[in-house]
């Protein structure tokens, strides 16, 4: 007679060296319950063919950028920096994602921030120095003659991939952005010409992609990792002209070499103009072998007719029109806009510009408008268009950081501003998620019994009688399969 006592506890056994062996990181959980997305028609869907759209937040790991959180200020980054960083953004990614107190955040965009792959003057790349209109050479994340690559290869591995891992072991879909942002002025001549090939930033791009995209980690998530090939081109021009298929020529190359190094995940295509012009790509579109193809946007106060300011008089058909004039592809294929943030003017605060005159400021957002101007015209384009994912340009503006490191309490950026994208995000976004599915996306199901089934607090600790929170659980199914989610206990 079988005992089955004996079978459960060596089943156990065998699931907690499973546990063991994954270290306890968490980061197989999404491989197993986050549907893998791909492009049909206009939309991103999931095996099942149902339309999905994606709303969170971006964020970069800098200690300036996130507010030096997790690290006072330093000269330089190093492994040693590695594990504090990666500590703050896991406290990032429960908090954006805790159902329990209606936060409702399904995709993270991740920057590969370059500040940990800058070499000194000694380890030069070799890349070539870009200028803007006036003559002054270009700086700051713009700059890619620091660029080194064995740094790049480096954290690949041990940041950038760990905390895609990370986000995905929370139920967040990741699109991941390259380091820096575009130089003012890019040609294709640059990359077609010999002298400069190899130090172009089209080159660059094609280095940064060829190391992510040939990665075997990378290519068995691609259902759950998307590229965003760059941040905010400008100006892209071929032969002088920027209108006669100069993105198609700059950007194929870097779709083609992708696909070559085994990638089969969405990339998302920018457009020019700080990401709000794409209207050649309707003349010369990109193409694609997987047809896994999306664009990434940007949307400010201010772009496409839209109010901002204190003249946040937005109007949404006139802010529809206009979107859907500059970013046409929206009939074509699935869009999501990657940068998109709005406060109002806080009363009482401010600066002198250099004239003297009292400039008002907002409450922390790139661009100033209110939620009942451009915000609803945002909700408006949204909804009408129903193949628009998103993600807030910082996680600060999406909850309070502050409040929730002190506290564990998840409240909107800018709580009681109603006015304020926070507020207004939180609500949404709860709306946006449980529309998709009385249960937001569904997870995927494994008919097989379950044999046993463990829980683990965030941190990675096994409880043995969990109470209120969220916790993450671990099944050994009668397949031998072992089946991982995140619960949220009342």
């Amino acid at each position: 007679m079988i005992n089955l006592k004996i079978i459960i506890t060596m089943n156990r056994k065998k699931l907690l060296i499973s546990l063991a062996m994954a270290m306890l990181s968490m980061a197989g959980l999404a491989a197993d319950n986050l549907p893998a997305l791909h492009v049909q028609g206009k939309n991103l869907v999931d095996a099942n063919g149902k339309t999905v759209v994606l709303h969170g937040v971006m964020d970069t790991p800098n200690r300036y950028f996130n507010g030096w959180r997790w690290q006072k200020w330093k000269a330089d980054y190093s492994e040693a920096d590695i594990k504090p960083c990666l500590n703050y953004f896991e406290k990032i990614f429960t908090a954006i994602t805790d159902h329990s107190q209606g936060a409702y955040c399904d995709v993270f965009r991740l920057h590969m921030d370059p500040c940990w792959v800058a070499g000194t003057e000694s380890l030069n790349s070799g890349y070539m120095s870009y200028y803007d209109n006036n003559g002054h050479e270009t700086t700051g994340e713009a700059n890619i003659t620091k660029f080194y690559l064995p740094y790049y290869r480096k954290y690949l591995q041990s940041l950038y991939i760990p905390l895609i891992k990370q986000a995905l072991a929370h139920g967040l879909y990741v699109v991941v952005r390259p380091p820096g942002v575009c130089p003012p002025k890019l040609t294709v001549e640059e990359y077609n010409n010999a002298a400069t090939k190899r130090k172009c930033y089209l080159y660059y791009l094609l280095n940064i992609w060829h190391e992510f995209a040939s990665d075997p980690y990378i290519q068995e998530h691609s259902g759950q990792i998307s590229i965003e090939l760059a941040n905010e081109p400008i100006s892209i021009t071929w032969n002088g002209s920027s209108d006669n298929g100069a993105m198609k020529e700059f950007f194929q190359p870097v779709v083609n070499r992708i696909r070559r190094d085994g990638f089969n995940g969405i990339i998302w295509v920018p457009g020019t103009t700080w990401q709000q012009n794409y209207r050649d790509y309707v003349k010369h579109p990109i193409v694609d072998k997987q047809n896994n193809l999306g664009y990434a946007v940007h949307c400010y106060p201010g772009w496409y007719r839209s109010g901002s300011g204190n003249n946040d008089n937005t109007n949404k058909e006139k802010f529809y029109n206009a979107f859907l004039d500059a970013v046409p592809v929206a009939k074509t294929n699935p869009i999501i806009v990657t940068e998109i943030d709005w406060s109002p003017y806080k009363p009482g605060s401010g600066h002198k510009d250099e004239q003297g005159n009292w400039v008002e400021s907002n409450y922390g957002t790139w661009g100033t408008a209110t939620t009942s101007g451009f915000g609803e015209g945002w909700k408006y384009i949204h909804d009408k268009l129903g193949n628009i994912s998103m993600t807030l340009q910082g996680s600060g503006l999406y909850f309070d950081i502050d409040t929730y490191l002190k506290d564990k309490v998840v409240e909107p950026a800018f709580k009681g501003v109603d006015e304020a994208c926070g507020e207004a995000c939180f609500k949404w976004y709860k709306e946006w998620y449980l529309k998709q599915n009385t249960t937001g996306i569904k997870q995927l199901e494994t008919q097989a019994d379950v044999v046993s089934t463990l829980y683990y607090n965030i941190e990675g600790k096994e409880v043995e009688k969990p109470t209120a929170g969220v916790y993450i659980i671990k099944q050994l199914l009668s397949n031998g399969k072992i089946r991982s989610r995140k619960v949220f206990l009342k």
